[in-house]
């Protein structure tokens, strides 16, 4: 029985939709510990308010107010761990550089985290996102399976299992993960980020069909990020529809004249296996992204 198998029989016997986990980690830390200053509990909050806004400025601003939060109190586990995942997701999707230096302290904030609180299933999903992006698969998946045996209906963490088992080239487990995220919290603030690295799975997979249909999905969610529809039009090459493939593109390059293939190969890398970056750029430029 793998570990999906054992979850199955627990979740089933919980409901099936959870709030999203900053609320449920802000009451357990009332519960467990006092906070000695409300002023970094209000900017921990602004920062994550801003870090759900998913756009470059706003993503800058929630690691400036959680660096603050940091400073001001060294032992404030959510601000080392958020901090991280900020920094991470900067650069992914904007302007963070992407370097040893930033990957490094990124680990070390997120070790900080789970110094404090070992027994945190949030912070061990957030240090799975970036050893994730440190290209550390193996150590994701642990620290995710953790999470998810601390709480069993942590959807985050399912997305986090499923994307890593993703570039394990592991597709069928990472295809169930990621389904039983969407099915935990169809409301999630990241429900969008559930749907698009579900996609990008099916890309890999080879499932061009339900990689568009979850595309689709996923770009019908205001938040959603280029990235839905860069796995769009992907979807669409590979499938052999090139005039939508290339409307696509246009619509694309209209909103971010600076997506070209290497561009992309840039922020891809967080992968390792070149038979996932071949496919993806190989869709790319079929679609007609630009080769920068």
């Amino acid at each position: 029985m793998d570990l999906f198998d054992v979850l199955d029989e627990i979740t089933d016997v919980i409901a099936a939709t959870v709030e999203p986990e900053v609320g449920y980690a802000e009451r357990d830390r009332v519960r467990r510990r006092p906070h000695t200053d409300l002023r970094t509990w209000d900017l921990f909050h602004l920062g994550i308010a801003h870090f759900y806004r998913f756009t470059a400025a706003d993503n800058l601003e929630a690691q400036r107010l959680l660096a603050r939060c940091r400073e001001l109190d060294p032992g404030f586990g959510d601000a080392h761990a958020w901090w991280a995942y900020a920094t991470v997701l900067g650069m992914v999707y904007w302007d963070t550089p992407v370097t040893q230096e930033n990957l490094d302290k990124a680990l070390d904030a997120s070790d900080k985290a789970l110094s404090l609180d070992p027994q945190n299933a949030t912070f061990l999903a957030l240090r799975a996102r970036v050893r994730l992006a440190r290209r550390e698969y193996t150590l994701a998946i642990a620290d995710n399976e953790q999470a998810l045996r601390l709480n069993p209906t942590f959807a985050a963490a399912y997305c986090g299992l499923a994307d890593s088992l993703a570039y394990e080239m592991r597709y069928d487990e990472a295809v169930e993960g990621f389904r039983r995220a969407i099915h935990l919290s169809p409301n999630d603030p990241q429900l969008w980020a559930f749907l698009s690295y579900g996609a990008l799975a099916m890309i890999f997979k080879g499932d061009f069909a339900t990689a568009l249909e979850w595309a689709n999905r996923a770009s019908s969610i205001p938040n959603c990020q280029y990235w839905t529809a860069s796995h769009k039009a992907v979807a669409l090459a590979l499938l052999g529809r090139d005039d939508e493939a290339r409307h696509t593109v246009a619509m694309l390059l209209h909103e971010m004249p600076e997506f070209t293939c290497a561009f992309v190969r840039q922020k891809l890398f967080y992968l390792k296996e070149q038979q996932q970056i071949d496919i993806y750029l190989g869709g790319l430029r079929r679609a007609g992204v630009p080769a920068g």
